[in-house]
This record gives structure tokens, C-alpha cells and sequence, in this order.
């Protein structure tokens, strides 16, 4: 993926069917696994989006901004909240995504002491970065900054659907997966099958891929499907080799590629496990040293900053000052620590 930015790539797939004991069924159709954004988030990021474009639409722009949805050097920690859910709950989930931390990252998730994990309280005016319900559907998450920026403080962010109705110490493998998964988007990361280097978008079979999406239970537009499946664009972007290993590859059934069990982006069981792959992107989007996470912050500043000058009317279109929302937030840099 990138080696100072973006991830591996944006959205994903449907919502799942209930097992008879509330469980999540994926196994029943590896299809519906892993998240699929509200449509009202995806229309509020395309319009955002079409507004820089008609300043600049070049390859290198667009991985400029996709750079800017990572966290800047003011969050040296994330804090975490849930609306909703016990507090066995939110330790399992706070330990699972703990699991993305490590010494070659600078990437520190703060959801309070154990057992007395954060609820999520927007009246009070302090910035949550990531918002955990379990009361929507589907798996989904906001990427990296895009929880600030295009989400309000009473909106949920990311959204583990259906965990409630599973004890805690029952969550299967692939739920627990899906909570690795997530926490990567909210991290930066996107998808893996996006990944320029993975050529997966040659080896789909895009008529069957239409047909089976628009249908329920996903029920997508068009538009929608292209967001979550095609090929991520932007010459600025280092990327890394296709990652076939990465938690961030959606498995689709066998007929969804045009050579079946043999294409090179298929995988026979969901990916559930954070790759090697996965951890050295992240300590490349989050270098260990507080220097380098700033350098890289500051180039990246540099160019979407000099992007945003184009537009010669000063309106850019956008119903903000992007430059502001993602390279000018105060960020947790002064907030005392309540982690562990």
C-alpha cells in the first residue's frame, strides 16, 4: 500500500444473515463478510471528493487525498468510545484491536481502564476518533479521519453489528476478524483487493459481481459496488505488493473471477489474522519515531495545500476548508491518558 499514506484501500461488503442463535452466519456466504459503509457516508465523501477533483483529478492528487485520511502527529493516541454494549463486550473488542499496536508504530488506542471502558458521551464536547455501536447493521467502518470529518460526535464511526446478541467469550474466529478488520479501516487501511498491485479488478467477473450485489440483502447501487470493489487510483501512493495474507482482502466466492479458485485475489476462508504485511504498512503509514510521523505529516500538508490553492474562486466547492479539517484539528496531543 502506501509506504507514508493511505491504506489499503476503501469499503466493503454486506450485511449478514442471523444464525438461530444470533450469530453472525458468513460461513453460511463468505460474501456477506466484513463492512459495508451507511450510504448516507459515502455520499457525503463523493461529494467531497468530486469537489477536489474539479481542482485537480490527476493520479498524483488523488493519492494526495487519500494521504490526508490518516492520523496526523497531534493524535499520538486514538480514543475510543461505544454507545452501547456490556463491558465484557467492550474488553474483548478493546483487546483485539489492541492487537494492530506495536513497537514499530507509533499507533496508540486509548479506550479506558478495563472493565470501565468509555461510553461515548458527544454532549460533552470532547472528540471521540472512533465511535463503536452494535446496533446497526452490517460491519462497517469510517477510514482513518474520515470519523472526524465526516461524522458528527453523536454518529457512530464504526459498527460491530449483532455482537450483542453473542456472549463475549463466544465470538467465533471470523468475528473476531471482522473486529481486526474494521480497526484497520479506522486506522487508514483499506481494502486490500483495491490494491493497484493486486490487479484484482482484471481477474473479477464484473457481470456476476453486478448482478449478485444489487440484489438483497446488499441491495447496492452501482456506484456503490464500484466504491467497494474497483481499483484504487493515485500515482503519489508507494505501494506495497498485493498482500494475499492481509486481513483487509474480502473473500467472494469462486465465481466472482473469471478463473474461479485459481485467480490470483481469491481466497478460499475469510483472512482473520493481522499479516506481516498489514503490520509493516501500518508502521510505514506510523513510524515508530515521532519525527518521522511528523516529516511525512508535513509533506503530505506541503502538497494538498498547494492542490487546494488551484481553485481560483476560493470556494473549492466543499462545504469546509479541507486543509483545515484534516491537517489543522486540535487532536489529543494535550488530553490526559485514561488508557491501561
Amino acid at each position: 500500500m502506501t509506504a507514508l499514506g493511505v491504506s489499503k484501500w476503501v469499503l466493503a461488503a454486506g450485511v449478514a444473515a442471523a444464525a438461530a442463535n444470533g450469530a453472525i452466519a458468513a460461513e453460511k456466504n463468505p460474501l456477506l463478510a466484513r463492512d459495508g459503509l451507511p450510504e448516507k457516508y459515502v455520499k457525503r465523501i463523493e461529494q467531497y471528493q468530486k469537489a477536489l477533483d474539479k481542482i485537480d483529478d490527476s493520479e498524483q492528487a488523488k493519492g494526495i487525498y487519500r494521504n490526508s485520511s490518516l492520523w496526523g502527529p497531534n493524535y499520538p493516541k486514538i480514543r475510543v468510545c461505544f454507545f452501547e454494549g456490556s463491558q465484557a463486550l467492550r474488553d474483548v473488542v478493546a483487546n483485539v484491536a489492541k492487537e494492530w499496536m506495536a513497537e514499530n508504530n507509533s499507533i496508540k488506542l486509548d479506550f479506558g481502564k478495563p472493565g470501565k471502558r468509555r461510553t461515548c458521551q458527544p454532549e460533552n464536547g470532547k472528540e471521540m476518533q472512533i465511535r463503536i455501536t452494535f446496533g446497526q447493521e452490517g460491519y462497517w467502518s469510517q477510514v482513518g479521519q474520515n470519523s472526524v470529518v465526516f461524522a458528527k460526535q453523536e454518529e457512530a464511526s464504526l459498527n460491530l453489528g449483532g455482537f450483542m446478541n453473542v456472549a463475549p467469550d463466544q465470538l467465533s474466529d471470523y468475528e473476531i476478524g471482522t473486529i481486526r478488520h474494521e480497526f484497520g479501516h479506522a486506522l487508514g487501511i483499506e481494502h486490500e483487493h483495491q490494491n493497484p498491485k493486486g490487479g484484482c479488478d482484471n481477474e473479477y467477473n464484473w457481470q456476476q459481481i453486478y448482478s449478485y450485489l444489487e440484489g438483497p440483502p446488499n441491495s447496492w447501487s452501482k456506484e456503490q459496488i464500484d466504491w467497494n470493489l474497483r481499483q484504487a487510483s493515485g500515482e503519489d501512493l508507494q505501494l506495497t505488493k498485493f498482500d494475499k495474507d492481509s486481513v483487509m482482502l474480502y473473500q467472494f466466492p469462486a465465481d466472482f473471477y473469471k478463473k474461479g479458485e485459481k485467480s490470483k485475489c481469491f481466497v478460499p476462508q475469510p483472512n482473520s489474522q493481522i499479516s506481516e504485511g498489514d503490520r509493516a504498512l501500518l508502521a510505514a503509514m506510523y513510524p515508530a519515531s515521532e519525527s518521522a510521523r511528523l516529516e511525512a505529516f508535513e509533506k503530505n500538508k506541503e502538497k494538498f495545500e498547494a492542490i487546494w490553492k488551484k481553485d481560483e474562486d476560493g470556494t473549492k466547492g466543499v462545504m469546509f476548508d479541507a486543509v483545515k479539517a484534516f491537517f489543522g484539528r486540535t487532536g489529543t496531543k494535550d488530553a490526559p491518558a485514561e488508557e491501561d
